[in-house]
């Protein structure tokens, strides 16, 4: 009889000290849950969208394997969608509640990756531009953790309420120009501010430059203009920050704005070259080639 109660007393001794552990874990399992969700902003589903407004020339909307016609009125909501603007092409994407407009130009392609508002109310809009050019006109934004960023190949341009433009090369070089306010350029971990009149580019796997007096410079320098059988050589310089076109096809020029390019010579020996800044100026030119 006396073994029966040792074994009873040491049995229930046990399952308390099961219980115990059980607790302890579900104890345990409710502070990394709480902790959790304090350190991770939550995500709520509350409709947001970009609206087609004003499409000229030949505007493209495509997800997935789905291509048409942007349609003005037409709106994104999801990650993914896209819009792409030909030559001689523009389109202006307004971003939801009066936050803003995004002004696309030519040959330029933007694409949805975050569009989202947090439960504190803060609305994240992040769009990604490969090549191409931008405009964006951003009230300020009255949540401090609110934000609008365009991704490029070079880096992040983020604002909370400015008037900028970032233009991306064929190689990615990601140049910025501030009207207004400011926009913050991140690379490589590092974060650059180019305040209102100012300017500054980014090349991929570099951090940003330091910003220099805004420029808004469309003139093109040409020192070499030499035809070689059926092809021309150009040899020139432009501001570092804006994108070249020759025969509607984008140059690629080094930090320094410099281009040695070999284009096809056309049949009337005219090379028609646009030089283009972050903001939208552009200048046409003709080059006759002797």
């Amino acid at each position: 009889m006396l073994v029966i109660c040792n074994y009873l007393i040491f049995w229930v001794l046990s399952m308390k000290k099961w219980w115990t552990y059980i607790l302890i874990f579900i104890t345990i399992g409710l502070i990394t849950s709480l902790h959790a969700s304090a350190a991770d902003p939550i995500i709520i589903n509350i409709n947001r969208w970009l609206e087609v407004r004003r499409p000229q020339g030949e505007v493209i909307y495509s997800r997935g394997q789905t291509i048409q016609k942007a349609t003005n009125g037409m709106r994104l909501q999801t990650v993914g969608e896209t819009i792409t603007t030909k030559q001689g092409s523009s389109v202006i994407l307004a971003i939801d509640i009066a936050t803003g407009l995004v002004k696309v130009a030519e040959n330029t392609t933007v694409t949805i990756k975050k569009l989202e508002t947090g439960n504190k109310g803060q609305k994240i809009t992040e769009l990604e531009v490969k090549s191409g050019q931008v405009n964006l006109q951003i009230r300020p934004l009255t949540h401090k953790t609110s934000r609008v960023e365009i991704k490029t190949p070079a880096g992040i341009a983020g604002v909370r309420g400015t008037e900028f433009g970032v233009s991306v090369q064929e190689d990615g070089k990601m140049g910025v120009a501030t009207r207004k306010g400011a926009v913050a350029t991140s690379a490589e971990n590092q974060t650059i501010l180019v305040k209102a009149g100012f300017q500054n580019i980014t090349i991929p796997g570099q951090p940003p430059s330091i910003p220099i007096p805004l420029q808004e410079d469309t003139h093109l320098n040409i020192s070499q203009l030499l035809a070689e059988g059926n092809q021309v050589r150009i040899v020139g310089k432009v501001d570092a920050v804006n994108l070249l076109i020759f025969n509607q096809q984008r140059q690629n020029i080094d930090l320094n704005g410099k281009f040695d390019i070999i284009v096809p010579l056309p049949f009337n020996r005219k090379v028609e070259a646009i030089v283009r800044t972050p903001l939208g100026k552009q200048q046409l030119y003709q080059l006759i080639v002797p």
